[in-house]
Formats: structure tokens, C-alpha cells, sequence
């Protein structure tokens, strides 16, 4: 082969060798379906995403399940007013049940720390609440009947007394000369008694909901909270004053026409009157308003908000 046969054909190699690279170029410019860049990004995006949400569906299943370790589960059951019988499974977070106990030891001593662990104790009472609210739909419970139904559910437990520093259990006396046990525990009468529950002699909505201990404030102030958490327009406040058997705190509730009308507080606010509802005692022994006190005055509504 002669060298001009050869520069010849080495020059009809690099021709065709351009027109294909040209045609290729073209096909790719004009996207005919070989090679679509708008696709092919969108495609990495969707493949790009979908491996984000599996990696966050993965993340989120170690946090329930690290997060199930860290929950306080209770299962309550109690008999309304009307004899039926409710019962309520419920979780509160470990970390908020102690910074609800945290609260309510910096709180101020006096009734205003009621306010303080009530807006601290909102969120982790959020599962409780929303099992009441459950309820209340299962069971198309009207007004009166789902008031009932949360006001018994405080009732049920056993009588505890709370003590701060001031008086200790050991000098406790009820009106017939008998002396508590001292072991913190809902119990039959003459019931227990938790010692230096500071510094108001309280116990939080959570701490009531975990460990079912507590006395006249402690029972109301976690009826209250889950009226007024509720948000179904339960009208519920917090009362004091004094009875035969000394200082005493009972759930103020604002209805027309309760079941008894002699046991109210006004509102001086709002001119609204609350009718007194005893949460120490259980069931249809104490409905809202009944006059179980023999002496009733001095009586305040304490606004919680």
C-alpha cells in the first residue's frame, strides 16, 4: 500500500469518526429519549429521597423504640357516678415526670405554684388526655356524663395524706384520734401519708397520674387539669377555704342547674359561680355541689391559667 492509499484511509477514519460524534452530540441535544437529562435528575432526586425517608423511618423506629423504654405506662380503672365502669391506658415520658416533680420544687409556696404545674404539666399529661377524650367519644358521653367521668376517675384512688416539713406524718391526727401510715400509698382508711412533699404539700397532675397518691389539692388540681386540657369547654377552677376539718381545697365547677346548688365560690373576676366538687371522696358520695361539709366558708376561686 502506497503512503498516499494510507494517509487516505487514516483520513476517512477521522471523517466518519467526527460525523458519528456529531450525530451523537445532535441525538443527546435534541433529548429523542436516549438521554434525558430532566429525567434522569429527577430520578436521582426520587431515588435520593427515598432513601432519606427509609433512612428516617429507620431513625424514627429506634426513637419509638428507645423512647418505649423511657415511658412511665399506667392503666387505670374506676366506677363512675352511674355505676359503669371506664377504664384508661396511658403513657407519660420518664424525662417529664421529672421535670414536673423538678417544678414543683423551685414553685413559690403558696397557691400560686397550682399554676405553675398545671402550664408545666400540660404536655406530658397529652397521652393521658387524649385517652379521656376517647372516652368521651366511644361512649358519646353528653356534658354532665363526661365531667362525671373524669371527677370519679380523681375519686378513685384512696385518700393520701401530703405533708411538707411544717407537719410530718408522724403528727398527723384525724378527727377521731387515728394516725396514718407512713409508707406513701393509696390505701383503705385511715390511709397513708407521703412526707416532705415541698414545698406546698402538693403533688403535680403527672406525679397524681404515675403514683395515685394525694390529698384535697392534689386530687382537684389533677381534675382540673384534665378538664381544662380536654379544651371540650369544661369550665373548671381551683377553690380553698375552710371546713370543719381545717384548710381545704376542692375542684370549682361553673354548670347551670348542678345536681346541688349550696357549696359555690364567686369568681370576683368574672362574677361566674363555681360549685364546690369534694375529689377525696369516691363516687356518687360526693357529687358535684353535695354538701358534704357541715361548715363552708372563706371560700375563694383560685383562676389557674
Amino acid at each position: 500500500m502506497t503512503n498516499e492509499k494510507k494517509y487516505f484511509n487514516v483520513s476517512q477514519i477521522f471523517f466518519w469518526a467526527l460525523i458519528a460524534l456529531l450525530i451523537i452530540l445532535f441525538i443527546v441535544k435534541s433529548d429523542w429519549g436516549l438521554f434525558n437529562e430532566g429525567k434522569f435528575s429527577r430520578q436521582y432526586l426520587f431515588d435520593d429521597s427515598m432513601n432519606k425517608i427509609a433512612v428516617q423511618e429507620e431513625e424514627n423506629k429506634k426513637t419509638e423504640e428507645s423512647d418505649d423504654s423511657a415511658l412511665i405506662k399506667r392503666t387505670w380503672q374506676w366506677k363512675s357516678f352511674d355505676g359503669k365502669t371506664y377504664s384508661l391506658r396511658f403513657s407519660i415520658p420518664k424525662r417529664e415526670y421529672e421535670s414536673s416533680k423538678m417544678v414543683r420544687l423551685k414553685s413559690q409556696p403558696n397557691h400560686s405554684c397550682w399554676n405553675e404545674m398545671f402550664n408545666h404539666d400540660r404536655k406530658g399529661l397529652r397521652n393521658m388526655v387524649e385517652g379521656y377524650r376517647n372516652i368521651i367519644k366511644e361512649q358519646q358521653l353528653d356534658y354532665m356524663q363526661a365531667l362525671q367521668m373524669v371527677v370519679s376517675s380523681a375519686q378513685n384512688f384512696e385518700y393520701t395524706y401530703v405533708t411538707n416539713n411544717t407537719q410530718p406524718c408522724r403528727k398527723i391526727k384525724d378527727i377521731l384520734g387515728n394516725k396514718p401510715s407512713t409508707d406513701c400509698k393509696s390505701q383503705p382508711y385511715p390511709h397513708g401519708c407521703c412526707d416532705n412533699v415541698e414545698p406546698f404539700a402538693v403533688y403535680s397532675p403527672i406525679e397524681y397520674a404515675v403514683n395515685g397518691a394525694g390529698d384535697c389539692d392534689t386530687k382537684s388540681l389533677f381534675a382540673m387539669a384534665i378538664l381544662k386540657c380536654l379544651n371540650m369547654g369544661f369550665d373548671a377552677e381551683m377553690l380553698f377555704g375552710e371546713v370543719e376539718a381545717g384548710h381545704h381545697a376542692m375542684l370549682g365547677v361553673c354548670v347551670p342547674n348542678p345536681p346541688h346548688r349550696n357549696l359555690y365560690a364567686n369568681d370576683l373576676r368574672t362574677g361566674k359561680r363555681y360549685y364546690a366538687w369534694e375529689c377525696t371522696q369516691r363516687n356518687d358520695n360526693a357529687d358535684l355541689g353535695a354538701p358534704v361539709w357541715r361548715m363552708f366558708k372563706n371560700w375563694r376561686v383560685h383562676p389557674i391559667r
